[in-house]
């Protein structure tokens, strides 16, 4: 910075800091607000200092109303979501067998979240790390020995662009796998929190054990 600049933007401050501690001065001065010329701040063009406070208060106001739609947006949907989740829970509960199980699941899973697949897998001991940290993501991110891991028991369609598969905590059995699939790339991501995914599991898993889907222990 040249000295020049230095000493104008001192003075600037200064001029800006009498200005605040001086609140009365535009009140005596009125006339200056009228006067005083802005850079509009999406067109070319000069505007009075009321103008550009004017077009700062709707800028405010537009990105307000946007937020709260958003916010009622996401509450509906968190709603929609939590209403669908408890009529799961309620097929869940009503199922009788291992076949209801899984159709509850498959079912109930596919219009709560809006997916593509929803999968039972059966009890393998590799599934194991899934438990507590689910696979979870873009399908062309996965790793490729995962991707064949569940190709065993299911086949991979090249539609399906994001994925998850959580461990199932199933009780004297290895872990089975609950998994969902979706075209859309985004639907499951590797950051997502996956809270409420494990419970769905857990729930899973307890339904699957008191149906007895499973009757060879491991060994």
């Amino acid at each position: 910075m040249s000295e020049i600049d230095a000493t104008q933007a001192e003075q600037e401050a200064l001029v800006a800091e009498w200005l605040r501690s001086t609140p009365g001065f535009f009140e005596r001065h009125a006339e200056l607000l009228n006067d005083i010329r802005l850079k509009h701040p999406h067109e070319g063009r000069a505007i009075s200092l009321q103008e550009r406070q004017m077009t700062l208060l709707r800028s405010q106001n537009d990105e307000l109303n946007r937020r709260l739609s958003e916010m009622l947006h996401f509450g509906s949907r968190n709603d929609k979501t939590q209403q669908g989740l408890v009529a799961w829970l309620m097929m869940l509960m009503r199922a009788g067998d291992h076949a209801e199980v899984e159709s509850a699941v498959s079912v109930g899973l596919a219009s709560v979240f809006e997916v593509n697949a929803v999968h039972i897998l059966s009890p393998n001991a590799d599934f194991a790390p899934w438990v507590e940290r689910p696979l979870c993501g873009a399908a062309t991110e996965l790793p490729a020995v995962s991707i064949d891991l569940l190709a065993q028991q299911i086949a991979i369609h090249a539609d399906w662009q994001s994925m998850v598969a959580i461990g199932l905590p199933l009780k004297n059995h290895a872990p089975g796998v609950l998994f969902l699939a979706s075209q859309d790339p985004s639907r499951f991501t590797a950051d997502m929190g996956v809270f409420y995914l494990r419970q769905i599991a857990e729930l899973t898993a307890a339904a699957l054990d008191r149906v007895g889907a499973y009757e060879a222990p491991l060994g």
